[in-house]
């Protein structure tokens, strides 16, 4: 009975920390084998508008979500591009060991969560922005989505 009540209360405060606002994304065109269910970025105020999340330069985000892969993975890879349509170009300052995020084993079939607490630099330029982020085992299937962005400084407008 002890046990139960300790990953209670681990559960609960981890479900504190890894909270954000839900946020609408778009899938990537690349053919992915994973069921994205809920994804949410902290801080993001924007989203009661129906805006892209504003992130400010030299601040962290919180980009979390809960997913269901179509496959298995002793290994993962997480890696975030800015997407265009003729140029993916890598999100630089991005620790891409997912391991360390989510659990792995990654499971086919169990509901996981990935959370990652996302650098934004000072020297990103200050602008909208189209995010690709994927999620990859070692044969290179993948749970893939795109969120649109905003960075800007602090005082700034974009």
């Amino acid at each position: 009975m002890p046990s139960f009540i300790f990953f209670s209360l681990i559960f609960t405060l981890l479900t504190i920390l890894i909270k954000g606002e839900v946020v609408d994304f778009g899938s990537c065109s690349e053919s992915a084998k994973c069921t994205i269910h809920e994804l949410r970025i902290n801080p993001c105020p924007e989203v009661a508008k129906h805006k892209p999340c504003v992130l400010v330069k030299g601040q962290n985000a919180t980009i979390s979500f809960d997913y269901t892969a179509g496959f298995d993975a002793k290994v993962a890879t997480a890696k975030a591009w800015w997407t265009m349509p003729s140029l993916d170009l890598p999100f630089i300052g991005m620790d891409n060991d997912a391991c360390k995020y989510t659990g792995c084993p990654i499971v086919a079939g169990r509901k996981q969560t990935y959370s990652y607490e996302l650098p934004i630099m000072k020297i990103f330029p200050s602008r909208a922005y189209d995010v690709k982020w994927q999620l990859l085992n070692e044969k290179g299937e993948q749970c893939c989505f795109i969120i649109p962005i905003v960075i800007k400084n602090k005082r700034g407008r974009i």
